[in-house]
């Protein structure tokens, strides 16, 4: 039992693959993943343009950065009323290095990757091991009955000259 408690504890820690490390509005590069923390007065009106007026945190893309201007590409959502494919709709938010608290790059973080993969790995070789060990036979008493033996009768050829 504290094994598994042990093993419930060190999963949160275990669990994520990326990881934020904190940048400066100059040094984001275009096409990666940030996350920004934006000022209130920057809320106020990034919020029409998000259809939102909660939004003191942004998740997107960098599509430009001029010296610290930053242009992201934000997700709003996916298209109402759409039947057969999802067509996500998404907004380009343009922020200012004074609207900016802080900025964070989005990393793949190696580390927990392979810890995590790993895991699942050990997780489905026990679960396979643990199966095969159990074996598949039945319990005694309760196998079909035999079939009756085939009798088979001989049957003589004759020739006729």
């Amino acid at each position: 039992m504290s094994k598994l408690r042990r093993t419930l504890c060190v999963t949160p820690l275990v669990v994520g693959c990326y990881s934020y490390t904190p940048i400066t509005p100059a040094a984001a590069p275009t096409g990666s993943e940030v996350r920004v923390q934006i000022t209130g007065a920057a809320s106020d009106r990034v919020g029409p343009l998000l259809h939102s007026f909660d939004t003191r945190v942004l998740i997107g893309s960098v599509v430009e950065n001029n010296a610290g201007d930053l242009v992201l590409q934000v997700p709003l959502g996916a298209m109402p009323n759409v039947a057969e494919t999802i067509v996500p709709l998404q907004t380009r938010i343009p922020i200012g290095p004074a609207d900016v608290v802080s900025l964070e790059q989005r990393k793949l973080d190696a580390l927990r990757t392979t810890i995590l993969i790993t895991g699942i790995v050990t997780g489905i070789a026990t679960g396979v091991g643990v199966a095969l060990r159990a074996g598949g036979g039945s319990d005694p008493g309760k196998n079909p009955d035999e079939p009756p033996p085939i009798i088979r009768i001989p049957i003589w050829r004759f020739r006729l000259p």
